[in-house]
């Protein structure tokens, strides 16, 4: 089975994605047998910066929500679904045209109301498309997996379970034995079913008092799921107070630095660009220090194998 290494930040924009493209490029660099999933349905960027888009291998829709679908044959035109207000989130409207119900699909919570109040039994519930999962490869030589949710579907935490599920099978299919998985912000339905079943985590923070907050948070969530993990200052230097306060942070719950990315201006030239900055500027201060970090994080998993 492959090692599972997840990346979150509980605050979005601290450069999570950022960087677990950098970390991927460096370990399949020195040999290691990645993969990269991306995990973050309702944005995900990850592809982009291994110029994958365009290199698709499979791509299958996934029914992860359920909505209410209208049947026209049973349909008597009483006109009490709407006239006795059978849908609490107004997703039924009623089309003067026709005489019948139609259902506004981006607002419909598919709860079911219709399908039991309906006397013609006119209605019913039934899976629908959820979102997509892409199967790509990218420029440097490894698989990308992503998922992306579709307008109005509200089951995202189930679809990173689906694509989870796909990229373990890729992963046993391909040997692929590293799995380093791009995590949601925040500490949501998402954010708990990318970080089941992980062997580590790599939590991204930056200096400023929302992140090390937001931080906090999805630390109380990978502590509840009893998974190892450590800590990556990015913008080190942009606050030093805000830095003091999260090393007093991670010196009181004893938790592992694993390295610090000062600013550098060099990234969003590179972010610009689509290309991680370990390829972007192979020799810039961002890139010592990642390649240090790289270098950590290939122990910690060797220390897993054994």
């Amino acid at each position: 089975m492959a090692y599972h290494l997840g990346i979150v930040s509980g605050k979005g924009g601290v450069g999570k994605t950022s960087i677990t493209a950098s970390i991927a490029c460096l370990l399949a660099e020195e040999g290691l047998p990645v993969i990269a999933v991306d995990t973050d349905v309702d944005a995900p960027n990850l592809a982009i910066l291994f110029q994958a888009k365009n290199n698709q291998v499979q791509e299958f829709h996934v029914k992860t929500t359920e909505k209410a679908a209208f049947i026209p044959e049973k349909c008597v035109h009483c006109k009490l679904c709407i006239d006795d207000a059978f849908c609490h989130f107004d997703a039924l409207k009623w089309d003067e045209d026709n005489l019948i119900p139609k259902i506004d699909s981006i607002v419909c919570e598919g709860c079911g109301a219709c399908k039991i109040f309906c006397p013609e039994s006119a209605f019913e519930v039934e899976p629908v498309n959820s979102g997509t999962i892409n199967h790509l490869k990218s420029i440097y030589n490894f698989d990308v997996i992503t998922g992306e949710t579709i307008l109005g579907a509200q089951t995202s935490g189930k679809l990173v379970t689906e694509l989870r599920k796909y990229a373990d099978e890729v992963a046993k299919n391909e040997s692929k034995d590293i799995m380093i998985i791009d995590g949601p912000p925040g500490i949501g339905c998402p954010v708990i079913a990318m970080l089941t079943g992980l062997d580590y985590v790599i939590v991204i923070i930056e200096p400023t008092t929302a992140a090390l907050h937001d931080a906090d948070r999805v630390i109380s969530v990978i502590n509840n799921f009893n998974i190892p993990f450590g800590i990556i200052i990015n913008k080190s230097d942009m606050y030093l107070e805000g830095n003091k306060r999260i090393k007093e942070y991670l010196n009181k719950n004893k938790i592992e630095l694993l390295g610090e990315i000062p600013l550098d201006s060099e990234w969003p030239y590179a972010i610009a660009k689509g290309i991680p900055i370990i390829k972007d500027h192979p020799n810039g201060i961002s890139a010592q220090n990642l390649k240090k970090i790289s270098k950590k994080i290939n122990v910690i998993i060797k220390e897993k194998e054994k």
